[in-house]
């Protein structure tokens, strides 16, 4: 008897160790035949890839070119447009995105958009929002919303202006007033569409900083027409053209030794 227990308790443990295992190389994102549609305009052909966990990974390419439809679809944020169609699949943890239910969807792949948008609201009722949609309330919230601005490297610069408007922040500090927001609801993946691109060099610099920080516990996908941002910051990269993605590696392989002339042809400067 004592042998069977200890060959049972072997085998269940190989077992929790495969699961564990299985987690670990399962892709955060799985993005499989993506097609998207405005109206009858198709704005992303067949877009394919994995986006591995605790992770930067920079999405690249000129204007117009898919990036910034591609990372609405991730979260869904396309269907607050009209008239507009998805076709294959986006996994999160290999749970169906598409099928997801939208708040729920929302709270784990967390956005912050190009131009910050804080809320008419003081800063700390800016940080609070989702926490107390979430029923988050008294010492927890106050708590919560703390670390949530640390995190956005920002409490150091507003924990005297808790409750001045978010308004009277510098672009730059209602950026990351916005990332603090996301963070709030602890988004296992956080999407930034060009969240620098109307900074200056320091408050660029911050926000870049502070993503190194954040990927220990949250996927960062960034789109960025910054190539040299994307080069410092990012793992992986792929680089986005007419709506297809032409190509996708580990930074380094993109910037030095891409496999297609058009990746090679816009890293260069040849067009873009």
């Amino acid at each position: 008897m004592r042998t069977t227990f200890h060959s049972l308790t072997k085998a269940s443990s190989l077992e929790d160790t495969d699961s564990s295992v299985r987690q670990q190389t399962l892709p955060k994102l799985k993005i499989s035949n993506l097609n998207f549609y405005y109206g009858s305009y198709q704005a992303l052909h067949n877009i394919s890839l994995d986006i591995a966990a605790n992770r930067i990974t920079a999405l690249i390419g000129p204007s117009g070119c898919g990036k910034s439809t591609f990372l609405r679809v991730l979260n869904r944020m396309h269907e607050t447009i009209r008239d507009t169609r998805v076709t294959g699949e986006v996994l999160v943890d290999g749970e169906s995105a598409l099928a997801m239910d939208v708040a729920t969807l929302r709270r784990r792949v967390g956005m912050v958009f190009q131009k910050p948008n804080p809320f008419p609201k003081s800063v700390f009722d800016n940080v609070a929002y989702g926490l107390r949609l979430g029923g988050v309330r008294g010492a927890e919230l106050r708590h919560a919303v703390e670390r949530s601005v640390k995190r956005a490297a920002l409490w150091d610069e507003v924990k005297d202006q808790l409750h001045r408007s978010a308004y009277d922040l510098s672009g730059g500090q209602q950026q990351r007033l916005c990332i603090a927001r996301a963070l709030a609801v602890d988004p296992e993946v956080l999407l930034l569409d060009e969240p620098s691109s109307a900074l200056d060099p320091i408050a660029t610099a911050k926000i870049e900083e502070l993503l190194f920080g954040l990927k220990d516990n949250c996927t960062i996908v960034i789109v960025t027409h910054n190539m040299q941002q994307a080069a410092r910051i990012a793992d992986d990269t792929g680089f986005f053209l007419l709506g297809k993605l032409i190509e996708f590696d580990k930074t380094t392989v993109i910037f030095e030794t891409p496999a297609r002339k058009e990746t090679e042809d816009y890293i260069t400067g040849r067009f873009g």
